[in-house]
């Protein structure tokens, strides 16, 4: 364990002094990122000026959802949204062989090549919309809300790693064809920002239960919010850990199929 610490801790440095070598490249990767966001909010505010609230859910408390979201998309972004190259690049590409001479699994050395740090740009942006969510809502942080909001956003994390893992794991049975699922998944991640009651009930059964795409961002904010929701808030963890070992469970299947580049 000590040995694959220190081996992850060398990769992350030397990904560092990679991306900082294209220190512009890098900031106007933030500045894009940066951007699009601030669209969405000008978007959520722009909705608010023609309704007082939105499936019974005010400004504010979309807001917080919002804020909620950006937390654990961007930790989504910097570390398993790059795995939609593991078709072209790892598996036709012939790279995996490389990867798999190594004292370090092959996920985590694949993430850890794949890391884009520039994405944890969402991770301020969310805690400040959450911070002015908070404070026009009157809402006062309790050690219990800090627990919950830390266990969402770890649960919310690994819902979205678990999810991808297993979309990029379908590279071993398609090859670069699996890339087709890659916009599907991405795109459809907009239904998690916004509150769930928006949305038909079949939707939101499906939401939950089948692509648990609810547990991103509403679940756990909604839990802060509303007492209703909060048994839903507690178990954004255990539900994250179930579906990331269902990604881990594919991505080895997937692995078992590997021949080596070409095969």
């Amino acid at each position: 364990m000590r040995r694959q610490l220190a081996l992850t801790l060398a990769y992350v440095s030397m990904l560092a002094k990679a991306r900082l070598s294209y220190r512009a490249d890098f900031l106007v990767q933030v500045g894009s990122d940066l951007l699009l966001q601030a669209v969405d909010l000008a978007f959520l505010a722009v909705v608010f000026t023609r309704v007082k609230a939105l499936a019974g859910w005010s400004f504010e408390e979309a807001l917080f959802i919002y804020g909620f979201f950006l937390i654990p998309f961007a930790l989504f972004n910097a570390s398993f949204a790059a795995l939609s190259e593991v078709g072209g690049r790892y598996v036709v590409g012939g790279e995996l062989d490389r990867v798999l001479t190594r004292p370090l699994g092959s996920l985590l050395q694949v993430q850890l090549e794949l890391l884009r740090p520039q994405a944890l740009n969402g991770v301020v942006l969310g805690l400040v919309v959450l911070r002015v969510a908070s404070a026009r809502l009157g809402f006062t942080w309790s050690p219990a809300d800090l627990l919950m909001a830390v266990t969402g956003v770890i649960g919310a994390w690994l819902v979205y790693g678990g999810l991808w893992v297993a979309v990029a794991s379908t590279s071993f049975w398609t090859q670069e064809r699996g890339i087709g699922f890659f916009p599907v998944f991405y795109n459809t991640i907009n239904f998690s920002r916004y509150p769930l009651t928006l949305y038909p009930g079949a939707l939101r059964f499906l939401l939950t239960f089948v692509l648990p795409y609810a547990f991103m961002a509403f679940y756990p904010a909604a839990g802060l919010l509303r007492g209703e929701y909060t048994l839903f808030g507690w178990l954004t963890l255990p539900v994250g850990l179930v579906v990331f070992g269902i990604g881990l469970l594919v991505w080895q299947r997937g692995l078992a199929r590997y021949e080596g580049a070409g095969a």
